[in-house]
Protein backbone atom coordinates (compact mmCIF):
# COMPACT_ATOMS: atom_id res chain seq x y z
CA UNK A 1 0.00 0.00 0.00
CA UNK A 2 1.18 3.65 -0.91
CA UNK A 3 0.99 5.68 2.05
CA UNK A 4 1.76 8.53 0.04
CA UNK A 5 -1.23 8.20 -2.21
CA UNK A 6 -3.91 7.90 -0.38
CA UNK A 7 -7.16 10.07 0.00
CA UNK A 8 -6.66 12.82 1.88
CA UNK A 9 -9.07 11.25 4.73
CA UNK A 10 -6.94 9.04 5.69
CA UNK A 11 -4.02 11.29 6.37
CA UNK A 12 -4.87 11.96 9.79
CA UNK A 13 -4.50 8.35 10.39
CA UNK A 14 -0.61 7.20 8.54
CA UNK A 15 1.95 5.98 11.00
CA UNK A 16 5.31 5.24 9.01
CA UNK A 17 4.47 1.41 8.84
CA UNK A 18 0.60 1.54 8.31
CA UNK A 19 -2.40 3.29 9.44
CA UNK A 20 -3.37 3.98 13.63
CA UNK A 21 -6.53 5.24 15.14
CA UNK A 22 -10.31 4.67 16.09
CA UNK A 23 -13.00 3.24 14.72
CA UNK A 24 -15.46 5.64 15.63
CA UNK A 25 -13.37 7.77 13.49
CA UNK A 26 -12.66 5.59 10.21
CA UNK A 27 -15.14 2.56 10.48
CA UNK A 28 -13.63 -0.99 9.84
CA UNK A 29 -15.78 -0.98 5.71
CA UNK A 30 -13.86 1.86 5.00
CA UNK A 31 -10.61 0.32 5.95
CA UNK A 32 -11.66 -3.18 4.39
CA UNK A 33 -12.34 -1.16 1.00
CA UNK A 34 -9.10 0.97 1.33
CA UNK A 35 -7.07 -2.52 1.10
CA UNK A 36 -9.18 -3.54 -1.30
CA UNK A 37 -8.49 -0.83 -4.01
CA UNK A 38 -5.05 -0.41 -2.98
CA UNK A 39 -4.31 -4.30 -3.04
CA UNK A 40 -2.42 -3.98 0.60
CA UNK A 41 -0.60 -7.18 2.23
CA UNK A 42 -0.52 -6.41 5.84
CA UNK A 43 -2.37 -7.21 9.38
CA UNK A 44 -5.28 -5.09 10.91
CA UNK A 45 -5.43 -5.50 14.42
CA UNK A 46 -8.72 -3.89 16.32
CA UNK A 47 -8.58 -3.85 20.12
CA UNK A 48 -11.45 -3.30 22.51
CA UNK A 49 -11.46 -4.04 26.02
CA UNK A 50 -9.80 -7.17 26.65
CA UNK A 51 -11.00 -8.49 23.07
CA UNK A 52 -7.87 -8.47 20.01
CA UNK A 53 -8.83 -9.48 16.32
CA UNK A 54 -6.62 -9.77 13.94
CA UNK A 55 -7.32 -9.69 10.18
CA UNK A 56 -4.11 -10.35 7.66
CA UNK A 57 -4.90 -9.10 4.08
CA UNK A 58 -2.83 -10.20 1.04
CA UNK A 59 -3.38 -8.16 -2.21
CA UNK A 60 -6.52 -6.61 -1.30
CA UNK A 61 -7.93 -9.85 0.15
CA UNK A 62 -8.29 -11.54 3.43
CA UNK A 63 -6.61 -14.72 3.76
CA UNK A 64 -6.88 -15.44 7.61
CA UNK A 65 -8.50 -13.68 10.69
CA UNK A 66 -7.08 -14.41 14.72
CA UNK A 67 -9.09 -13.58 17.99
CA UNK A 68 -7.82 -14.22 21.30
CA UNK A 69 -11.66 -14.79 22.40
CA UNK A 70 -12.47 -18.26 23.03
CA UNK A 71 -15.38 -18.60 21.79
CA UNK A 72 -13.46 -17.56 18.52
CA UNK A 73 -11.09 -20.40 18.39
CA UNK A 74 -11.82 -23.46 15.84
CA UNK A 75 -12.84 -26.18 18.31
CA UNK A 76 -15.56 -24.22 19.86
CA UNK A 77 -16.76 -23.38 16.13
CA UNK A 78 -16.94 -26.59 15.07
CA UNK A 79 -19.01 -27.82 18.24
CA UNK A 80 -21.21 -24.84 17.41
CA UNK A 81 -21.62 -26.07 13.84
CA UNK A 82 -22.48 -29.68 15.08
CA UNK A 83 -19.20 -30.59 12.88
CA UNK A 84 -17.43 -32.37 16.32
CA UNK A 85 -18.97 -33.48 19.45
CA UNK A 86 -17.46 -32.14 22.67
CA UNK A 87 -15.95 -35.65 23.49
CA UNK A 88 -13.95 -35.46 20.29
CA UNK A 89 -13.09 -31.71 20.85
CA UNK A 90 -12.03 -32.68 24.56
CA UNK A 91 -10.03 -35.58 22.76
CA UNK A 92 -8.58 -33.43 20.45
CA UNK A 93 -7.17 -30.80 23.18
CA UNK A 94 -5.40 -33.79 24.67
CA UNK A 95 -3.48 -35.04 21.56
CA UNK A 96 -2.08 -31.22 20.90
CA UNK A 97 1.54 -31.04 20.67
CA UNK A 98 4.23 -28.46 19.51
CA UNK A 99 3.81 -28.58 15.89
CA UNK A 100 0.32 -30.26 15.85
CA UNK A 101 -2.70 -27.81 15.85
CA UNK A 102 -6.62 -28.66 16.95
CA UNK A 103 -7.07 -29.13 13.31
CA UNK A 104 -4.50 -31.79 12.35
CA UNK A 105 -5.50 -33.72 15.40
CA UNK A 106 -9.22 -33.91 14.57
CA UNK A 107 -8.66 -34.89 10.89
CA UNK A 108 -5.54 -37.65 12.44
CA UNK A 109 -8.70 -38.95 14.98
CA UNK A 110 -11.31 -39.35 11.96
CA UNK A 111 -13.07 -36.83 13.45
CA UNK A 112 -12.96 -34.47 10.83
CA UNK A 113 -12.53 -34.64 7.14
CA UNK A 114 -9.99 -32.71 5.09
CA UNK A 115 -13.09 -30.79 3.59
CA UNK A 116 -14.62 -30.04 6.72
CA UNK A 117 -11.30 -28.86 8.35
CA UNK A 118 -10.48 -26.33 5.39
CA UNK A 119 -14.34 -25.09 5.54
CA UNK A 120 -14.26 -24.88 9.04
CA UNK A 121 -11.49 -22.73 9.10
CA UNK A 122 -13.17 -20.35 6.40
CA UNK A 123 -15.77 -20.37 8.63
CA UNK A 124 -14.14 -19.16 11.36
CA UNK A 125 -12.39 -16.29 9.72
CA UNK A 126 -15.47 -15.05 8.18
CA UNK A 127 -17.08 -15.12 11.39
CA UNK A 128 -14.07 -13.03 13.47
CA UNK A 129 -14.62 -10.62 10.70
CA UNK A 130 -18.27 -9.98 11.22
CA UNK A 131 -18.13 -9.89 14.49
CA UNK A 132 -16.03 -7.13 14.42
CA UNK A 133 -18.76 -4.92 11.89
CA UNK A 134 -20.78 -4.78 15.34
CA UNK A 135 -17.71 -2.33 17.23
CA UNK A 136 -18.61 1.19 17.04
CA UNK A 137 -15.30 1.88 19.17
CA UNK A 138 -11.90 0.42 20.11
CA UNK A 139 -8.45 1.09 18.47
CA UNK A 140 -7.59 -0.30 14.90
CA UNK A 141 -3.48 -0.22 13.93
CA UNK A 142 -2.49 -1.64 10.09
CA UNK A 143 1.31 -3.00 9.59
CA UNK A 144 1.75 -2.78 5.83
CA UNK A 145 4.36 -5.21 5.86
CA UNK A 146 4.42 -9.26 4.33
CA UNK A 147 2.72 -12.18 6.19
CA UNK A 148 3.82 -14.28 8.90
CA UNK A 149 4.28 -18.03 7.42
CA UNK A 150 3.28 -19.70 10.18
CA UNK A 151 -0.60 -20.50 8.93
CA UNK A 152 -0.64 -23.31 7.27
CA UNK A 153 -4.36 -23.12 6.33
CA UNK A 154 -5.05 -20.01 4.89
CA UNK A 155 -8.64 -18.86 2.72
CA UNK A 156 -8.97 -16.43 0.11
CA UNK A 157 -12.12 -14.20 0.42
CA UNK A 158 -13.31 -10.88 -1.31
CA UNK A 159 -13.38 -7.69 0.66
CA UNK A 160 -16.76 -6.37 -1.10
CA UNK A 161 -18.90 -9.65 -0.15
CA UNK A 162 -16.85 -9.54 3.44
CA UNK A 163 -18.47 -6.01 3.88
CA UNK A 164 -21.91 -6.76 2.67
CA UNK A 165 -22.40 -9.88 4.37
CA UNK A 166 -20.73 -7.93 7.44
CA UNK A 167 -22.85 -5.20 7.12
CA UNK A 168 -26.35 -6.95 7.20
CA UNK A 169 -25.95 -8.44 10.53
CA UNK A 170 -25.68 -5.04 12.03
CA UNK A 171 -29.54 -3.34 13.48
CA UNK A 172 -30.37 -0.38 10.92
CA UNK A 173 -31.33 1.16 14.08
CA UNK A 174 -28.70 0.99 15.89
CA UNK A 175 -25.50 3.05 15.93
CA UNK A 176 -24.42 2.74 12.54
CA UNK A 177 -27.23 5.80 11.61
CA UNK A 178 -24.44 7.80 12.40
CA UNK A 179 -22.65 6.42 9.46
CA UNK A 180 -25.73 7.07 6.78
CA UNK A 181 -24.80 9.17 3.92
CA UNK A 182 -26.17 12.70 4.16
CA UNK A 183 -29.81 13.31 2.65
CA UNK A 184 -28.69 15.82 -0.03
CA UNK A 185 -26.27 13.58 -2.04
CA UNK A 186 -26.92 11.95 -5.31
CA UNK A 187 -25.62 8.70 -6.09
CA UNK A 188 -24.78 6.83 -8.74
CA UNK A 189 -23.61 3.11 -9.89
CA UNK A 190 -19.77 2.62 -9.94
CA UNK A 191 -19.85 1.66 -13.38
CA UNK A 192 -16.18 -0.69 -13.34
CA UNK A 193 -17.06 -2.35 -10.21
CA UNK A 194 -18.68 -6.06 -10.20
CA UNK A 195 -21.85 -6.55 -8.18
CA UNK A 196 -21.86 -9.71 -6.22
CA UNK A 197 -24.87 -11.57 -5.63
CA UNK A 198 -27.26 -9.07 -3.39
CA UNK A 199 -30.38 -9.93 -1.52
CA UNK A 200 -33.74 -9.29 -3.05
CA UNK A 201 -34.28 -5.79 -1.21
CA UNK A 202 -31.38 -4.61 -1.47
CA UNK A 203 -31.11 -5.20 -5.63
CA UNK A 204 -34.34 -3.00 -5.11
CA UNK A 205 -32.87 -0.16 -3.85
CA UNK A 206 -29.69 -0.40 -5.71
CA UNK A 207 -31.68 0.22 -8.87
CA UNK A 208 -33.50 3.28 -7.73
CA UNK A 209 -29.93 4.41 -7.64
CA UNK A 210 -29.98 6.47 -11.07
CA UNK A 211 -27.91 9.24 -10.42
CA UNK A 212 -30.07 11.44 -10.24
CA UNK A 213 -31.90 10.71 -7.38
CA UNK A 214 -30.66 12.04 -3.55
CA UNK A 215 -30.62 9.78 -0.50
CA UNK A 216 -34.01 11.75 0.48
CA UNK A 217 -35.88 10.73 -2.77
CA UNK A 218 -34.21 7.31 -2.43
CA UNK A 219 -35.95 6.90 0.49
CA UNK A 220 -38.78 8.81 -0.27
CA UNK A 221 -39.34 5.96 -3.57
CA UNK A 222 -38.18 2.76 -1.26
CA UNK A 223 -40.84 0.62 -0.32
CA UNK A 224 -38.74 -0.81 2.58
CA UNK A 225 -38.80 2.55 4.85
CA UNK A 226 -36.44 4.85 5.61
CA UNK A 227 -33.99 3.31 8.13
CA UNK A 228 -33.61 -0.01 6.19
CA UNK A 229 -32.77 1.94 3.00
CA UNK A 230 -30.51 4.18 4.64
CA UNK A 231 -28.42 0.72 5.58
CA UNK A 232 -28.84 -1.07 2.32
CA UNK A 233 -27.85 2.88 0.70
CA UNK A 234 -24.46 2.77 3.11
CA UNK A 235 -23.61 -1.08 2.77
CA UNK A 236 -23.49 -0.03 -1.56
CA UNK A 237 -21.63 2.88 -0.61
CA UNK A 238 -19.27 1.01 2.04
CA UNK A 239 -18.74 -2.00 -0.62
CA UNK A 240 -17.91 0.57 -3.62
CA UNK A 241 -20.76 -0.13 -5.50
CA UNK A 242 -22.34 3.17 -5.12
CA UNK A 243 -20.21 6.52 -4.90
CA UNK A 244 -21.40 9.98 -4.18
CA UNK A 245 -21.92 12.04 -7.51
CA UNK A 246 -22.49 15.78 -5.79
CA UNK A 247 -25.01 17.21 -3.97
CA UNK A 248 -28.04 18.05 -5.70
CA UNK A 249 -30.25 21.37 -4.21
CA UNK A 250 -34.03 20.51 -5.83
CA UNK A 251 -36.93 22.75 -5.94
CA UNK A 252 -39.01 20.84 -3.58
CA UNK A 253 -41.98 23.53 -3.95
CA UNK A 254 -43.82 20.95 -6.57
CA UNK A 255 -44.34 18.86 -3.47
CA UNK A 256 -45.36 21.25 -0.52
CA UNK A 257 -46.56 24.31 -2.99
CA UNK A 258 -49.71 24.49 -4.16
CA UNK A 259 -49.27 26.70 -6.98
CA UNK A 260 -46.71 28.64 -8.14
CA UNK A 261 -46.79 32.13 -6.39
CA UNK A 262 -42.95 33.15 -5.38
CA UNK A 263 -43.74 34.30 -2.04
CA UNK A 264 -46.68 31.36 -1.01
CA UNK A 265 -43.73 28.85 -2.03
CA UNK A 266 -41.74 31.00 0.95
CA UNK A 267 -44.34 30.97 3.07
CA UNK A 268 -44.27 26.78 2.35
CA UNK A 269 -40.80 26.88 3.23
CA UNK A 270 -41.05 29.03 6.61
CA UNK A 271 -43.28 26.44 7.78
CA UNK A 272 -41.21 23.48 7.36
CA UNK A 273 -38.44 25.87 9.13
CA UNK A 274 -40.89 26.21 12.06
CA UNK A 275 -41.83 22.72 11.99
CA UNK A 276 -38.19 22.07 12.61
CA UNK A 277 -37.48 24.75 15.68
CA UNK A 278 -40.46 23.40 17.56
CA UNK A 279 -39.07 19.92 16.91
CA UNK A 280 -35.38 20.90 18.27
CA UNK A 281 -37.15 22.69 20.75
CA UNK A 282 -38.68 20.14 22.35
CA UNK A 283 -36.23 17.55 22.17
CA UNK A 284 -33.05 19.85 23.12
CA UNK A 285 -34.66 23.19 24.59
CA UNK A 286 -33.39 26.56 24.05
CA UNK A 287 -30.33 25.32 22.64
CA UNK A 288 -31.97 24.33 19.47
CA UNK A 289 -32.43 27.82 18.75
CA UNK A 290 -28.16 27.88 18.56
CA UNK A 291 -27.65 24.85 16.76
CA UNK A 292 -29.98 25.73 13.69
CA UNK A 293 -28.16 29.54 13.59
CA UNK A 294 -25.08 27.85 13.30
CA UNK A 295 -26.16 25.97 10.00
CA UNK A 296 -27.93 29.36 8.90
CA UNK A 297 -24.25 30.82 9.55
CA UNK A 298 -22.47 28.45 7.67
CA UNK A 299 -25.09 28.84 4.30
CA UNK A 300 -24.99 32.75 4.57
CA UNK A 301 -21.55 32.27 3.65
CA UNK A 302 -22.12 30.52 0.36
CA UNK A 303 -25.74 31.87 -0.12
CA UNK A 304 -24.61 35.94 0.56
CA UNK A 305 -26.56 37.17 -2.12
CA UNK A 306 -30.35 35.58 -0.78
CA UNK A 307 -29.41 35.55 3.07
CA UNK A 308 -27.35 38.52 3.85
CA UNK A 309 -29.00 39.84 7.20
CA UNK A 310 -31.21 37.13 7.83
CA UNK A 311 -31.54 35.53 10.69
CA UNK A 312 -33.80 32.89 11.90
CA UNK A 313 -37.19 34.61 13.88
CA UNK A 314 -37.90 33.72 17.23
CA UNK A 315 -39.95 30.53 15.97
CA UNK A 316 -37.34 29.73 13.69
CA UNK A 317 -38.56 31.18 10.35
CA UNK A 318 -36.91 33.61 7.98
CA UNK A 319 -37.73 37.33 7.21
CA UNK A 320 -39.64 37.65 4.46
CA UNK A 321 -38.95 41.51 4.21
CA UNK A 322 -35.25 41.19 4.33
CA UNK A 323 -34.99 37.88 1.65
CA UNK A 324 -36.93 40.12 -0.26
CA UNK A 325 -35.01 42.77 0.14
CA UNK A 326 -31.99 40.76 -1.20
CA UNK A 327 -33.83 39.30 -4.33
CA UNK A 328 -34.11 42.67 -5.84
CA UNK A 329 -30.07 42.66 -6.59
CA UNK A 330 -31.09 39.69 -9.18
CA UNK A 331 -32.67 39.56 -12.30
CA UNK A 332 -36.51 39.12 -12.52
CA UNK A 333 -36.17 35.95 -14.18
CA UNK A 334 -33.31 34.80 -11.69
CA UNK A 335 -35.56 35.35 -8.44
CA UNK A 336 -37.30 32.42 -8.63
CA UNK A 337 -34.24 29.89 -9.18
CA UNK A 338 -31.90 31.72 -6.13
CA UNK A 339 -34.87 31.50 -4.36
CA UNK A 340 -35.76 27.77 -4.04
CA UNK A 341 -32.62 26.53 -4.70
CA UNK A 342 -31.11 28.78 -1.10
CA UNK A 343 -34.40 27.57 0.53
CA UNK A 344 -33.46 24.29 -0.18
CA UNK A 345 -30.08 24.18 0.84
CA UNK A 346 -30.93 25.71 4.29
CA UNK A 347 -33.64 22.89 4.61
CA UNK A 348 -31.30 19.92 4.08
CA UNK A 349 -29.12 21.69 6.63
CA UNK A 350 -31.89 21.76 9.47
CA UNK A 351 -32.16 17.70 8.33
CA UNK A 352 -28.96 17.14 8.58
CA UNK A 353 -28.85 19.27 11.98
CA UNK A 354 -31.54 17.04 13.32
CA UNK A 355 -29.60 14.04 12.41
CA UNK A 356 -26.28 15.07 13.47
CA UNK A 357 -27.98 16.43 17.39
CA UNK A 358 -31.13 13.87 17.77
CA UNK A 359 -30.39 10.67 15.32
CA UNK A 360 -31.60 9.07 12.41
CA UNK A 361 -35.07 8.22 14.30
CA UNK A 362 -36.00 12.01 14.09
CA UNK A 363 -34.39 12.87 10.98
CA UNK A 364 -36.74 10.18 9.32
CA UNK A 365 -39.53 11.48 11.70
CA UNK A 366 -39.30 15.54 10.36
CA UNK A 367 -39.04 13.72 6.92
CA UNK A 368 -41.86 11.58 7.59
CA UNK A 369 -44.15 14.87 8.81
CA UNK A 370 -42.95 16.66 5.46
CA UNK A 371 -44.60 13.95 3.56
CA UNK A 372 -47.73 14.28 5.33
CA UNK A 373 -48.47 17.69 5.03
Amino acid sequence: MDLAALPKRFEPFVTPSGLRGQLSELPLPDLLQLFRASKATGILTVVLGGARKAVYVRDGRVVFASSNLPNDRLGEILIHEGKITVEEYEASIKGISKGRRQGRVLVEMGALSPKDLWEGVQFQVREIVYSTFQWEEGQFNFEASSLPEKERITVDLDIVDLILRGIRRVDAGGPIRARYPELDLVLERVPEQAVPSLEPYEDYVLKLVDGERTVLELCKDSEIGDNETLKVVYTLHAAGIVRSKGRKVRPLDQDFVPGDDLWAMFESFNQMYGFVFKYMVREVGPIAENVLEKYLTTLRQGREAVFEGVKLQRDGTLDVAVVERNLRRFPEEQRRVALVDALNELLYAEILAVKRTLGADHEAAVIRAFRDR
